[in-house]
């Protein structure tokens, strides 16, 4: 896909499709729209009107004219030009790109707004050039019908007149490659489990690698129980597809043994039917997602080298499928842990935590200073926050407030949650030194509190990916299926460590 920069007079624009934003203020729905409006002869405001489109966000108006040079024109609305922000150049221009390739147009254009453009035209075409690319995906991998797979849009020009554009390609281009990224996730969430197994897995972070020239190391299941990795072993021992643990470092010119480690850490179930305590049909149709946390964790280091961090970055992947069988671990085991912690199996789907905590105190044990780890860990989230939005556990209150900080930067939704002490005596277990889950209630944070038993003084956090991690409803730059959260947040968290 072909993103380029257009710095010609909004009113020149010639494409067929044009998109704009319509904001709700009544008076003034936009200085763009106006440019676009006058030389239609006012047409697009009053087909507006009569429509009763009104600006809301997440509308859309398409108005054909035959007559122009633009034949069509989306107006994308936009809400109240006071609460615009830069942000939302992301969901307009995404708009117009699944706009396009619906229409099986080849060109299509997007008026970015100077309102929102001007302060910080970099960021501005950063995330709108992210937009196009990420309202252009499509998995279409199995499908081999090809009016269902053919691609239809080539390239889409974003409008800012007056604009630099040596000084922007910059920011196009980083937008390529973290783009890439996400839908990376996207596609490893999306694939079937028979294709993504933790084998797979392994190979797609050999891949990174090799392009990212970054240091790989996979443990395979003799590796994985010499590390005493037990839990891993355990969660991955009923199935046929062995268990992997996957470990790639980047390293920062000049590194030494003094440069700061952060830990990025990613669940890796790309199966899970919950061994013993299995789900009931309904909810084993999409167990293929519970490896989002790993595919978040690969497409951050997949993009790493573009943001270029000035920390030592390790991506860790504990991977597993979690099946039933003969050789599969037990309601009642007692298993000891990589860091020696004894754990009692209380529920056998309750097997995130424990692929977790093997790779966190792997992690701990590596000097990293700062762990984020990200796993679809509890439906108790979902209850508690809903679909969109992730839970965010700190044992720090800087660390909590730079994972929000960078995930405000990067779009993704999250809330930050407690680590009520009171809870950890659900933990408790009679013969072991804790269980692996507690009572009903607080069970998002039950999760979170038997991981923190596995960082040691590591300052750490946890996110609750649960919700967020596939989508149901398509929305702006958000397909049906597998969303990709987490890569961005990831990014520019780790841009912004020293």
């Amino acid at each position: 896909m072909n993103v380029s920069l257009d710095t010609s007079a909004t009113a020149d624009l010639s494409a067929p499709l044009v998109a704009v934003a319509f904001f709700q203020d009544d008076d003034a729905p936009g200085a763009e729209l106006t440019a676009l409006d006058q030389r239609a002869g006012g047409r697009l405001v009053t087909i507006a009107r009569e429509e009763g489109f009104t600006g809301e966000p997440g509308k859309t108006l398409l108005v054909h004219l035959p007559d122009a040079s633009f034949k069509r024109v989306l107006l994308v609305g936009a809400g109240k030009a006071s609460d615009a922000r830069a942000l939302d150049l992301r969901k307009l221009a995404a708009a117009a790109a699944e706009e396009a390739d619906k229409r099986h147009l080849a060109l299509a254009a997007v008026a970015l707004p100077a309102a929102l453009a001007s302060a910080d035209p970099a960021l501005a075409v950063r995330y709108a050039t992210e937009g196009v690319l990420l309202g252009a995906y499509r998995y279409t991998a199995w499908l081999t019908d090809d009016k269902e797979t053919r691609r239809h849009l080539e390239g889409v020009r974003l409008n800012l007149p007056g604009a630099d554009q040596a000084a922007l390609a910059p920011a196009i281009a980083r937008a390529q490659v973290t783009a890439a990224a996400v839908n990376l996730a996207r596609d490893l969430v999306n694939a079937p489990p028979v294709e993504v197994t933790p084998r797979r897995l392994a190979e797609v972070a050999e891949h990174i690698a090799r392009e990212q020239h970054l240091e790989c190391t996979i443990f395979d299941e003799a590796r994985i129980a010499a590390e005493k990795m037990n839990l891993l072993a355990a969660v991955g021992g009923g199935s046929s597809q062995p268990p992997r643990f996957i470990h790639l470092t980047y390293r920062p010119d000049g590194a030494d043994a003094s440069t700061p480690q952060v830990a990025l850490v990613g669940k890796g179930l790309t199966y899970d039917a919950g061994g013993y305590n299995i789900k009931p049909t309904g909810s084993l149709e999409d167990m293929k997602i519970d490896m989002a946390g790993a595919a978040a964790v690969l497409g951050a280091m997949k993009a790493i080298r573009a943001v270029a961090p000035k920390v030592i970055v390790h991506g860790i992947v504990p991977s597993a499928e979690n099946l039933v069988s003969s050789t599969a671990y037990k309601p009642g085991d007692v298993i000891r842990s990589h860091n020696g912690k004894t754990v009692e199996i209380m529920n056998t789907d309750a097997e995130g935590r424990l692929v977790l905590a093997d790779a966190l105190s792997y992690a701990e044990k590596l000097g990293c200073h700062k762990i984020v780890d990200l796993a679809t860990l509890t439906g108790a989230c979902m209850i508690a926050l809903g679909p969109f939005t992730a839970g965010l556990f700190a044992n720090d209150d800087g660390w909590r407030k730079a994972i929000e900080a960078a995930a405000e930067r990067g779009g993704e939704d999250l809330w930050a949650m407690p680590l009520a002490k009171k809870l950890k005596a659900m933990l408790k277990s009679p013969i072991a030194d804790m269980k692996n889950i507690g009572e009903r209630w607080g069970g998002a944070i039950t999760g979170a509190l038997f991981l923190q038993e596995f960082v040691g003084k590591a300052t750490w956090a946890h996110l609750d990916i649960a919700g967020p991690a596939s989508n149901d409803k398509p929305e702006p730059g958000t397909p049906r299926g597998g969303t990709g959260f987490g890569v961005m947040t990831l990014l520019e968290l780790i841009a912004n460590e020293t």
